[in-house]
């Protein structure tokens, strides 16, 4: 054979292991890996389920509850189970190809990544609030430093907790090992407080009427609605879970978790302490064979019994939490507000233990708040170093986690100086409201990845069944629905 027939049968060879997806390069042909076991996998669920604990458990859904009672108690299930569609669909994507979702977008349009990319950037400016909520409850706790205002309390150990996660950050080995693990022990700690906390008989008197709205799956506007709690009422269904933009993490943390064909991938290490893995642009597919079908199926079962984990520790958390808010602050007419956000829910600790229940209670608070910065921030500087390392060539000499180190310096720097401008329930809230709006933009095209671009170029046999296909689409539509309607409140000058 001659040399140009050698070289023209090797290209041959070439692009028949090469999947084309999308307006990205193409995906590499590979095998999928085997089954790692349940065990060794769980993680990120626990991850998802930590991280949502932050603001609509802790704060916005106990505040709806103690205001309004059972006006909106209904939601409150319905809008947790939602998120468990999304995260399967967010998953299905990276166990398939190795891939971040975001990477994912990206095969659609370059455009939609350029414009969700836009309101990523908008929405890293408010997350500070979780911080400076974290902040609030270990200056009552505290009342350090001695003869400060509550505001300057609470900044004070709001920058306090972040220096530390920094130095977590840039010291941790494996980021995403670091983060599992501190997850894992605030979860522990966080669901352990609250089963003590409901165990009071004040709070067991109170089960048949709590459970019995909890479970109605109805919901009403009360005659002393407030429409200023509008945007609260958006961030507590955005909240019940992650999430917003805040749910396209799950992909980051299931790509360095090694699942599916993610085992190709490497993963984020300490510029200090690791050595770098390799981290490709783009990912893999692979062919219809017995074996990769068994493999994959296997993958898929892991992926939705780890987010079936995350979701269920979520509702039983915010479900022991309002339980507590019914019972304890409702009747006294008290709700987390301002500078004192995470304070009036020492209460729940208080009533049955006293000062120590309080402090207690105050430490679960700080935990349950803190933790959500360190993982927000790992989860924009992901995806913002995704954005460049995907979409930009030039970009990858650089390396994803050179990139990533760069964004963490920078969302930390910028969060800082937010937290200055306005109390930690503003800019939850604020994020809150972009988070909401973002998944209304982003579930249709998720929809468009899994159930129409991605079936082009795998077996049948990776297809999403028909049930996942109408509850996502139920979902995205309900999700589209409320935005309109906030976006004609908004219009009509009644929420601001």
């Amino acid at each position: 054979m001659t040399e140009p027939a050698q070289r023209d049968s090797a290209l041959a060879e070439a692009a028949e292991r090469l999947v084309p997806v999308g307006r990205l390069e193409p995906l590499k042909l590979a095998t999928v890996p085997a089954f790692a076991g349940m065990f060794a996998l769980l993680g990120p669920g626990v991850i998802w389920a930590s991280l949502a604990q932050g603001s609509g458990e802790l704060i916005w859904w106990p505040y709806l509850t103690a205001k309004y009672g059972p006006a909106f108690l209904g939601l409150l299930l319905p809008a947790c189970l939602l998120q468990f569609w999304v995260n399967l669909e967010i998953a299905r994507y990276t166990i398939m190809t190795g891939e971040t979702i975001y990477a994912g977008f990206a095969r659609i349009h370059p455009g939609l990544v350029y414009a969700m990319w836009g309101g990523i950037a908008i929405a890293n400016l408010w997350f500070g609030g979780f911080a400076s909520a974290g902040g609030t409850a270990l200056a009552s706790l505290t009342h350090f430093p001695v003869g400060w205002a509550p505001r300057g309390q609470s900044l004070f150990w709001g920058y306090t907790m972040i220096a530390i996660f920094l130095c977590a950050i840039f010291f941790g080995k494996v980021i995403y090992l670091m983060i599992e693990r501190f997850m894992l022990g605030v979860v522990v700690v966080t669901i352990s407080g609250t089963v003590l906390a409901v165990l009071q008989p004040e709070v067991l008197s109170t089960a048949g009427p709590y459970f019995k709205t909890f479970f109605s799956f109805s919901a009403y506007f009360p005659e002393s609605w407030d429409a200023s709690d509008t945007n609260i009422l958006l961030t507590s269904i955005a909240f019940a879970g992650m999430g917003g933009f805040g749910n396209l993490f799950y992909s980051y943390w299931m790509r360095d978790k090694g699942v599916g064909m993610s085992k190709y991938v490497g993963r984020i290490t300490s510029p200090i302490t690791g050595s770098e893995e390799t981290i490709p642009a783009t990912g893999y597919a692979f062919s219809d064979t017995t074996e990769n079908r068994r493999h994959y199926l296997a993958w898929l079962r892991y992926v939705k019994i780890d987010d079936g984990l995350g979701v269920g520790l979520n509702i039983v958390t915010v479900m022991l939490m309002c339980w507590l808010s019914w019972s304890l602050l409702m009747p006294r007419g008290e709700y987390p507000s301002g500078w004192n956000i995470a304070v009036v829910q020492a209460r729940f600790f208080e009533f049955a233990w006293g000062p120590v229940g309080r402090a207690v209670f105050l430490f679960v608070a700080a935990a349950f708040l803190c933790d959500t910065w360190l993982a927000v921030a790992d989860g924009y500087a992901r995806v913002h170093a995704d954005f460049f390392f995907t979409n930009f060539r030039a970009a990858r000499r650089w390396g994803f986690r050179r990139w990533y180190y760069t964004f963490i310096v920078i969302l930390t720097a910028m969060t800082c100086t937010t937290m200055l401008f306005a109390s930690p329930g503003k800019l939850i809230v604020t994020g809150g409201t972009i988070a909401f709006m973002a998944m209304a933009c982003y579930c249709p095209f998720l929809i468009y990845l899994n159930f129409w671009l991605m079936p082009k170029a795998f077996p049948k046999w990776t297809h999403p069944h028909l049930l996942t296909k109408v509850v996502m689409h139920l979902v995205a539509a309900t999700y589209m629905t409320v935005a309109i309607l906030w976006l004609r409140e908004v219009c009509a000058g009644r929420v601001f």
